[in-house]
């Protein structure tokens, strides 16, 4: 996957996070509308243009300027099927190339735009910016119905952080 990454990325590229989702008809949520905007990192250094600095189990997130985002790939990796069933991935292809947008902006944009549904089959991945404007349904799990969505969410960045700081 890293050399996959580098046609992405300019540099290059590190793994910065790995996160597993798995919706199922007990662990099932949806998710709004929404971008990325935020890196986990290992301490907290006040820098021009990073803020809203929170710690998380531990772990420094901050939003990074968009210099950063835009030197960041995502690989989803389907270990399940994914599909409209189990709350696949929806997003609006191209939105990552219109910045970082305020909650107001993003709603909006969506009701301006077509929107994809990603339905992957297992073994399937997704390539996409961080902040490009995606969502996901609750799954509508039926009675014949006990399918997983379990997706590994791979970060990769080539940005060169600040001296004093590092992915967490």
């Amino acid at each position: 996957m890293l050399d996959q990454a580098a046609k992405y990325l300019v540099g290059n590229p590190c793994l910065v996070r790995v996160i597993l989702f798995d919706k199922s008809r007990h662990n099932n949520w949806s998710v709004s509308w929404h971008q990325d905007k935020t890196i986990a990192l290992s301490n907290k250094v006040e820098l021009e243009g990073w803020r809203g600095w929170s710690k998380k189990e531990g772990i420094y997130h901050v939003q990074p300027p968009l210099a950063v985002l835009n030197n960041m790939v995502t690989f989803r990796l389907h270990i399940d099927p994914a599909t409209k069933d189990n709350g696949c991935l929806r997003v609006i292809p191209g939105s990552h190339q219109h910045g970082l947008l305020q909650s107001e902006q993003i709603n909006q944009y969506v009701l301006e735009n077509d929107y994809l549904e990603c339905e992957m089959n297992s073994g399937s991945v997704l390539v996409m910016r961080p902040h490009l404007i995606h969502s996901s349904a609750k799954g509508s799990y039926h009675q014949s119905s006990l399918n997983s969505r379990r997706v590994i969410h791979v970060e990769y960045s080539s940005y060169q952080l600040p001296r004093g700081i590092s992915w967490a």
